[in-house]
């Protein structure tokens, strides 16, 4: 980044920055009409862009009062320079040594945006100069900031703000060059720009944009009535039963969040759209806030885009088995390489710290904690300078690359290699069982216990053996329980079922068995469903089996409709 000398600016005044401003992005154009001797003055920046308004000058300042050094230098004539900090800034009138008085414009009249760079976040108010429509008004108001001395020793940052317009593709852009005064005497420059679409919804030419927008929003909308009628459905337990509807949470706040954009933006979009019909000078007010909507809109639209993305795993295995025996490795992976993280992170920072405290003071990209843990994952991936650091330490730099390359990459990255090859090679045997016992079932009919492991696999959200537990809490305390089919409300423990729950069974699989042959399934495959469902749940002690009839009817049904279609996949591919 480029850096000037303070003292210099100070007493050139804008002159170094002004001139590469007007020379490498202001152009001023003299536009003819009909070649009538009439001519209007327009800011450009190049020939598709012009300034909207007029650009300004905002200053920074601190109050002097709040600087300190240390106590044995206080007797010396030595000018302190405080650093810029929000509770240190100056916000009342000033004069300068030559007579002129500013006033401080507070952060709701300014209108800017908060910036930081080596210090900051700076506050969006300031002392306001705005620059004229000629170029020969602004040459004399550089000149007259001068003499008046503008800046001085309590100045801390320059912001030079203005807006520009592109008609062609329609986007906006805010430009803000800062020019900040550093403790170490110099000035380091930095320039935001930040570019944002006009078009949206059916303002301006690419309507179909507005199309997509508006399918979002519905979409939104049906999310929201389906995940608020689950949660009325199944109580809070809903969220909390899975680890995907605890997601839908966040991704249904991020929609909200969203929302409320769209409607900031359609209460900006017509003052935006009012600047560009009726020139002003200070049009910063109705930009700047529709530009900060516009910006916050963008990024958050793009992370919902990518946190459906990732939604998107929870389908991906009705799909394909492959795609399932994969995830289900990476989700097995993630359980086992939490203790190899813990030992990566401890390894990793033992050479992050050594690195920082010998190499810091000499070279740059070892400076910080940050910057050494970025230069020590580049130099991971081969890409390093060695001749800069073993020209600051000839003896410690081969030995500490040769070590960090040997630990890091050699032995933790392959353990990490064997962490993921055991959990897939765990899943491909656990799938290689699940397949024997059904090929078993088919030829001889046995029970054993993983094939009914498999056949049980798709449980309801509300699981069994949490609310036994909660049901032995509320047993203790206030001798009533929660209904297992979480569909009514809470009732006593004396209270009687209206049927016996042989009577529910023989109900539900009569059901079960209509709907099966009206939706044309074979009927010896449907028999032997049913056979080894009904002989399976005579013999099994689990509670989770007779659980399963005593949910509500409906859904006992959808369940077991859901594992018949799983039963005459694996059918039709052993018979």
């Amino acid at each position: 980044m480029p850096k000037e000398d303070r003292s210099s600016f100070i007493l050139q005044g804008f002159e170094p920055s002004a001139v590469r401003l007007k020379r490498n992005i202001v152009e001023w154009k003299e536009s003819t009409n009909n070649s009538k001797e009439q001519f209007n003055h327009q800011i450009l920046l190049s020939n598709e862009n012009f300034v909207l308004g007029i650009p300004r000058l905002r200053q920074i300042r601190v109050d002097d009062t709040h600087c300190q050094i240390i106590k044995d230098l206080s007797v010396r004539p030595i000018r302190c320079y405080a650093p810029y900090h929000k509770s240190k800034e100056y916000r009342d009138k000033f004069i300068t040594v030559t007579g002129f008085q500013y006033e401080y414009t507070s952060p709701k009249i300014t209108a800017a945006l908060e910036l930081l760079n080596a210090y900051g976040p700076y506050d969006t108010g300031g002392f306001i100069y705005h620059f004229r429509p000629t170029k020969d008004l602004n040459d004399k108001a550089i000149i007259n900031l001068k003499k008046s001395a503008w800046l001085d020793l309590s100045t801390r940052a320059i912001f030079i703000e203005l807006i520009y317009f592109n008609p062609n593709i329609e986007l906006l852009t805010s430009i803000n060059i800062l020019f900040e005064f550093l403790t170490t005497g110099t000035v380091q420059v930095r320039d935001f720009f930040y570019t944002v679409p006009i078009n949206s919804f059916f303002f301006g030419r690419k309507k179909l944009l507005g199309i997509f927008q508006i399918l979002f929003n519905l979409f939104y909308i049906i999310f929201a009535f389906y995940y608020v009628g689950k949660i009325a459905e199944h109580r809070l337990w809903f969220i909390m039963s899975s680890f995907w509807n605890l997601y839908d949470l966040g991704l249904l706040i991020l929609f909200t969040i969203s929302f409320y954009f769209d409607i900031k933006f359609l209460m900006y979009i017509s003052q935006t759209l009012k600047c560009f019909s009726i020139p002003k000078n200070d049009i910063f007010k109705e930009l700047i806030y529709f530009i900060e909507t516009q910006i916050n809109r963008i990024d958050l639209q793009a992370y919902i885009a990518a946190a459906v993305l990732i939604r998107l795993l929870r389908y991906l295995p009705h799909f394909s088995n492959l795609i399932a025996n994969l995830l289900d490795v990476f989700y097995k992976s993630i359980k086992n390489s939490l203790g190899f993280l813990f030992l990566f992170f401890l390894i990793f920072m033992s050479f992050v710290i050594f690195a920082t405290f010998h190499y810091g003071d000499e070279l740059y990209e070892f400076h910080t904690f940050a910057l050494t843990s970025y230069t020590l994952i580049r130099c991971t991936l081969g890409q390093f300078e060695y001749d800069r650091a073993y020209r600051v330490s000839p003896t410690w730099t081969p030995i500490f690359y040769m070590v960090y390359v040997c630990v890091v990459f050699f032995v933790l990255l392959n353990l990490l290699v064997a962490v993921v090859n055991e959990a897939y090679v765990l899943g491909k045997q656990e799938q290689k069982q699940i397949e024997d016992d059904l090929q078993e079932e088919y030829i001889h009919g046995s029970n054993n216990e993983g094939l009914n492991a498999f056949r049980r696999s798709r449980r309801p959200l509300l699981q069994a053996a949490f609310i036994r537990q909660i049901n032995r809490f509320l047993n203790f305390f206030l001798n009533k329980s929660i209904d297992l089919n979480d569909n009514t409300d809470v009732r006593t423990d004396d209270q009687d079922d209206e049927i016996s729950l042989d009577e529910k069974q023989t109900i539900i699989v009569e059901k079960l068995q209509k709907t099966l042959l009206n939706d044309g399934y074979n009927k010896n495959v449907i028999e032997k469903f049913l056979q080894r469902l009904l002989l399976n749940n005579d013999n099994d002690d689990d509670d989770n089996d007779i659980f399963l009839f005593q949910m509500e009817e409906n859904k006992t049904i959808k369940i077991l409709y859901d594992e018949f279609k799983i039963f005459n996949n694996q059918y039709e591919n052993y018979s």
